[in-house]
């Protein structure tokens, strides 16, 4: 049954944690915590659609209807795409769903641009800005959540606060967007598009219907023939030796 990939590209801002102890910055015994980690705002965009979306904290009446809304989202989710989304994002993410409660969301693939970063390229830094800056990609604002936690976290933040943390957040989903669009070809491990789609002969990164045959290459067990997606430039390939009449039994897989 075909069907179309949910692909979620998300962001989240959360808190400092707030701690009281003893001691100075290089030794420091934490006595008391006054404040855990806690959810300030989301935005993400579903692939293929046009616009980015957000949430906050202060558009909910309660903290977690606002937790919530994320669990939704990630329960829609059939890949989700995150920078540093398996160290940060996700974890973050089940932290937050099993402090108010929640069953874990539906199972999702994660593609983490933060390890596709460091896996397949040597760049002077792999931090989002860093890689925007180095790609010549749309930058993240210059202005941290850091500097508007304060006011943000506050019973009645300013306008001009909850704007810009709005302006921050959802240029971070523009940044990974772009940045995961110019990584997309070299992801080998990325989850397969061919498969989750019901499609078998679309390109498994991008779900592209138009190839270019690039000749053959050998394993020790196997010829195949390579492809090569004119959509996004990704590879694929296909076992000669599955080929029938009028048809190919397998689906393509990543190269």
């Amino acid at each position: 049954m075909e069907r179309e990939p949910r692909i979620l590209l998300y962001d989240l801002e959360v808190t400092r944690q707030i701690v009281e102890g003893y001691g100075n910055k290089w030794e420091f015994k934490v006595v008391k915590t006054v404040r855990h980690q806690q959810l300030m705002s989301f935005a993400w965009k579903w692939r293929g659609d046009k616009k980015v979306s957000y949430l906050s904290r202060h558009d909910f009446s309660t903290y977690k209807d606002f937790v919530f809304a994320l669990w939704e989202l990630l329960d829609e989710a059939d890949v989700a795409i995150a920078h540093n989304a398996s160290g940060f994002d996700n974890k973050m993410s089940n932290r937050f769903f099993v402090e108010q409660g929640f069953v874990p969301p539906a199972p999702y693939r994660t593609i983490d641009t933060l390890l596709v970063a460091r896996r397949e390229f040597k760049f002077p830094g792999n931090s989002l800005d860093e890689l925007t800056e180095f790609l010549g990609l749309t930058r993240k604002e210059k202005i941290t959540y850091a500097d508007l936690e304060t006011d943000f976290m506050s019973d009645k933040p300013a306008r001009k606060t909850l704007k810009l943390m709005e302006k921050y957040n959802k240029g971070d989903i523009i940044s990974l967007e772009e940045v995961y669009e110019r990584f997309l070809p070299y992801i080998r491990n990325h989850p397969n598009m061919a498969i989750m789609s019901g499609r078998p002969n679309v390109c498994t990164r991008c779900g592209g219907t138009n190839f270019q045959s690039r000749g053959t290459t050998d394993t020790n067990s196997a010829t195949y023939r390579i492809f090569r997606c004119t959509t996004c430039g990704g590879t694929v390939r296909h076992r000669l030796q599955d080929k029938v009449p009028g048809q190919l039994k397998s689906v393509y897989v990543n190269v």
